[in-house]
């Protein structure tokens, strides 16, 4: 019974996805295609800087600060780009800005000579790449029509998530030939056909968009650049209603800001606890692969999944597991170096397979605690506080490592998402409804 309604499922997807990409014309969204380059140079470039400051004689703590300053890097340029558009009703020229930056920037970094100028480049690289966050939303609303919306917005990002992994799988095979640093001249290179296909294929959408009515999607493929939330469609309106609505759901944002500080307290750390347990770089693309690829395949389990237990259910579902996940590290530091590699990959693949419930639950729980018009403005809150954590907790890992050692740090990490799910079980995800009327 069970068996059958899964095929059951899987048959009425695949028929809805054929109807949609039938409805949809090509010329539409071939664009996509132009990002599949730019894609899998940034999935390849993302193992590399932690690497690379570790071999420029970076420090744990390094590593935490030169995250944290692309994340910040990120942050700041989602918004500078989304506005700059806005205000030049342009997006295509930005688009193609994001993609030179990316390639001249990765291949800058390959000559670097010390970690300032690495922390200066990787700012400006992030900083480029993020004017290809919040674009593609924007431009996608303008192209396709309401009811294409949401197939745009899945295609889109399962085809940038899936080269992300051909990324990781192309720098997996590299980097048994070459460096570190040929590595990023190579990413740098791979990224060139973006600029050329986003000048020939990328149309101009110069209409206004209202952001705030772009909502909240659920059911995207979230390729993650440095695991922070990739779309920041607006910065949230600072006034006393927000503040009573923060009020009300202070439970559930308190615990995305706990979750999100666990959770590069491990990121940040992982690839520097694994250089210094004599891991390979080809090893950690391998990590990196397993992790990414299985988020991806579980996207549309855990929406389902979401759809039919509701958002609370699916994220205490996504933290628990990614908890136990965290915890694996624990059990593998004092082993041999293959028990130790096991464990660590285990924790990876786990971190990646919970990420699909938590992404899509945290969506799904936004979605139905906002009215229609407060859908964009939390979801742009929940993605400030949550890059807020992410660098908070970047920083604070390097520090944690040096005073205490990867097992504080890595023991905190775990504890941390353990607390957001005793938050979580004390918050109504179904308090909103006495709020939509």
């Amino acid at each position: 019974m069970k068996a059958s309604r899964k095929r059951e499922n899987a048959s009425l997807r695949a028929i809805e996805d054929s109807a949609l990409f039938a409805y949809t014309k090509k010329s539409k969204i071939r664009w996509f295609y132009a990002f599949v380059p730019f894609k899998v140079s940034t999935g390849g470039t993302s193992t590399l800087i932690p690497l690379l400051t570790l071999e420029a004689g970076g420090s744990p703590q390094e590593v935490g600060v030169i995250n944290a300053i692309g994340s910040i890097a990120s942050m700041i340029g989602g918004v500078f780009w989304g506005k700059l558009s806005d205000k030049m009703l342009k997006r295509k020229p930005f688009l193609v800005l994001g993609f030179i930056g990316t390639s001249l920037f990765s291949f800058l970094m390959a000559f670097s000579r010390n970690i300032t100028q690495l922390m200066v480049l990787s700012f400006l690289y992030s900083f480029f790449i993020a004017a290809t966050i919040p674009i593609p939303v924007i431009l996608i609303a303008r192209v396709l029509k309401k009811k294409q919306l949401d197939y745009g917005i899945a295609k889109f990002n399962e085809i940038g998530g899936w080269a992300w992994v051909v990324g990781l799988i192309l720098g997996f095979f590299l980097a048994y030939f070459l460096s570190i640093r040929q590595l990023l001249v190579v990413f740098a290179v791979v990224n060139i056909p973006s600029i050329v296909l986003g000048v020939k294929w990328i149309q101009e959408a110069p209409f206004r968009i209202e952001r705030k009515s772009l909502g909240v999607y659920a059911n995207y493929i979230v390729e993650k650049f440095r695991y922070l939330p990739n779309i920041m469609i607006h910065l949230p309106d600072y006034n006393k209603r927000a503040l009573t609505r923060f009020l009300e759901f202070k439970e559930f944002y308190l615990a995305s800001i706990l979750f999100w500080v666990g959770a590069m307290l491990y990121f940040s750390q992982f690839p520097v606890l694994l250089k210094s347990r004599n891991v390979s770089t080809s090893e950690i693309y391998l990590a990196a692969i397993l992790n990414s690829s299985i988020a991806a395949y579980m996207y549309m389990k855990a929406g389902i999944h979401t759809e039919r237990r509701g958002g609370k259910v699916s994220l205490i579902r996504g933290l628990s597991i990614r908890s136990f996940g965290f915890s694996l590290i624990l059990l593998g530091l004092p082993q041999t170096k293959t028990m130790f590699k096991i464990c660590a990959f285990i924790s990876y693949a786990l971190a990646g397979y919970s990420w699909a419930y938590i992404g899509i639950s945290t969506t799904s729980i936004i979605s139905k605690l906002a009215k229609e018009k407060e859908k964009g403005a939390m979801m742009g809150f929940y993605n400030l506080i949550s890059s807020l954590g992410a660098i908070v907790g970047s920083i604070l890992s390097g520090f944690i490592v040096k005073a205490g050692g990867f097992l504080t740090d890595f023991l905190l990490a775990s504890l941390l998402i353990l607390l957001s799910i005793f938050i979580i079980l004390k918050f109504s995800a179904d308090a909103s409804s006495q709020h939509k009327a």
